[in-house]
């Protein structure tokens, strides 16, 4: 397989409602790997329900999600793959760091298996942003920037095929 496309999201046909309320109907979207898109619209208009599909944290009711090669979700053949079996990184618009954690396990937690490597890529980028003296403190303790750079980094630490940021400016 080669790479050209291996990372691909494609979302075909999506339609999503909460009770009776719809807030995604028929939505095609095409993101080409190596490709930046934003999605913009209105406040309650189906953007972070659109993400939260992508990521897997929402099942699918209505048609199809693939990312490469590979159906994530197919709502006519009741497939939906995990969100820790996606290949899906996703920084919500609220951080979501767990109060209960320190800086460095809130990055590390979404690592299937922490090998040294990953450990030390999580060392290297808390030094790149000047948040290493932080590892050891715990999310109220810092500033709302800062939590923002934990949030991305523990987005980013599993080495995500696909990127998904919920309000990266907000």
């Amino acid at each position: 397989m080669n790479d050209q496309g291996i990372h691909d999201l494609q979302m075909k046909d999506i339609s999503h409602s909460y009770g009776e309320h719809e807030v995604l109907k028929g939505v095609d979207l095409k993101i080409v790997s190596g490709e930046l898109a934003c999605l913009l619209g209105p406040s309650g208009c189906g953007k972070t329900t659109l993400l939260r599909l992508a990521a897997g944290l929402e099942t699918l009711q209505h048609g199809m999600i693939t990312l490469g090669d590979s159906v994530a979700a197919n709502a006519a053949a009741a497939i939906q793959v995990p969100p820790e079996d996606r290949g899906v990184g996703m920084m919500f618009q609220d951080y979501a760091l767990f109060p209960h954690l320190t800086i460095f396990e809130n990055i590390a937690f979404g690592l299937s298996e922490q090998t040294r490597e990953r450990l030390e890529w999580i060392q290297d980028a808390l030094n790149r942003m000047d948040m290493t003296r932080h590892a050891r403190l715990y999310p109220h303790t810092l500033s709302g920037g800062q939590q923002q750079r934990v949030a991305l980094l523990r987005a980013l630490a599993p080495k995500p095929k696909v990127l998904l940021l919920d309000e990266p400016f907000s």
